[in-house]
């Protein structure tokens, strides 16, 4: 099996779950890692069976001779492939731009070159003294994020 053909494979196998591939690798010492989620939800333990077992049983005999390691992203991973930006719309995320800057809020909209943010400000009132909240949105060019992963508060 090379790397076209377990592609292909992971991605029909999860076309029937509704899911996505964020990663799909073989290296050159037999060992296969994939990296799969769902379009809504979150993947499940007999989804990921299902997946091991499809790549277990494509490989037939030889199947003993690679590692399998089939797994989900992990909440703290950063996103890496477009179906991730568009499933996590409407969620609190953290961006971290190429130039160091660092940011949060909800990613309210996501397309192939911007990702808009929405975050609550405090701002000084228009009249008299003190602040008040103001929602402010900001696009970002997607070719200026260093990484974005979701904003966990515990």
């Amino acid at each position: 099996m090379n790397q076209s053909e377990l592609q292909k494979l992971v991605d029909s196998t999860l076309e029937g779950m509704e899911g996505f591939a964020v990663e799909v690798s073989l290296s050159a010492s037999n060992d296969i890692k994939v990296l799969a989620d769902l379009l809504e939800g979150h993947i499940s333990i007999a989804q990921i069976k299902t997946i091991s077992r499809a790549i277990a049983s494509a490989l037939g005999e030889q199947s003993e001779d690679y590692a399998i390691e089939v797994s989900s992203p992990g909440m703290f991973s950063p996103f890496t492939v477009e179906a991730q930006f568009r499933k996590n719309i409407g969620r609190e995320v953290v961006i971290k731009l190429k130039d160091g800057l660092k940011a949060n809020g909800k990613m309210t909209a996501c397309d192939s070159q911007v990702l808009t943010l929405e975050r609550t400000e405090r701002v000084a009132k228009l009249v008299g003294k003190g602040k008040v909240d103001q929602i402010v949105q900001t696009q970002i060019p997607l070719e200026e994020l260093s990484s974005i992963t979701l904003d966990f508060k515990f």
